[in-house]
């Protein structure tokens, strides 16, 4: 039933934008442009990194669990004269990634530690750790497919998302290294949580990461 000045509508639902991202996570090898792809057209044109350069990262392979937030804040300029503000300033953000390995590789351990050194001794791995005032700092992509039902058949963003990416240029791991359970009789699960850092070189709007979606 319609009301005298507004009547209401069901709603349109677009079951293409329903999403179950199956995804893969690389983490790269190198700091930042060594490991950031810097030749596709987007990045020549916007300077946005889709990935990363192909034998310049890991495959982290099996998740126990992956989530992803970013958080930015704004603050109200509070004026003298006027009682309620309506002018909002942005005084941070706050960019998380929360992953859930299964794989203990020595890269990422490395990464995790952040203030160690890892060796290569042939085919094994040596890392000390301790003292070191250098932060371990690299890029981390999420590509992924949508494997829903609903998901387009073909590529058609205006009808739904048959995928993506998820770049981030720049991160290091604030949680350190977590081994909280070390258990014989379970697969072990270490979750590590990566910051965000911004690149003071990009343009603002482009200084943590880009989402690409298809």
């Amino acid at each position: 039933m319609a009301g005298t000045y507004y009547g209401p509508a069901a709603p349109t639902i677009a079951d293409g934008f329903f999403l179950q991202p199956e995804s893969r996570v690389l983490v790269g090898t190198e700091y930042l442009y060594g490991s950031l792809e810097i030749v596709s057209w987007t990045y020549l044109t916007y300077t946005a990194s889709i990935g990363l350069t192909a034998g310049q990262s890991i495959d982290v392979g099996a998740l126990d669990s992956l989530s992803f937030s970013h958080i930015p804040t704004f603050e109200a300029v509070e004026s003298a004269n006027v009682q309620d503000s309506n002018i909002w300033v942005l005084s941070g953000e706050e960019t998380t990634l929360s992953i859930g390995l299964r794989q203990f590789n020595p890269i990422l351990l490395n990464m995790a530690i952040g203030t160690g050194t890892l060796y290569e001794l042939g085919d094994e791995r040596l890392i000390t750790f301790g003292g070191k005032c250098d932060m371990a700092t690299r890029p981390i992509s999420i590509e992924w497919l949508n494997v829903a039902c609903q998901a387009p058949s073909s590529e058609d963003i205006t009808g739904g998302v048959s995928g993506g990416v998820l770049t981030l240029y720049d991160c290091f791991a604030s949680s350190g290294f977590p081994w909280d359970d070390i258990n014989a009789g379970a697969l072990n699960v270490l979750t590590l949580e990566f910051q965000v850092r911004p690149v003071l070189a990009h343009a603002l709007g482009n200084r943590l990461g880009s989402l690409y979606l298809y």
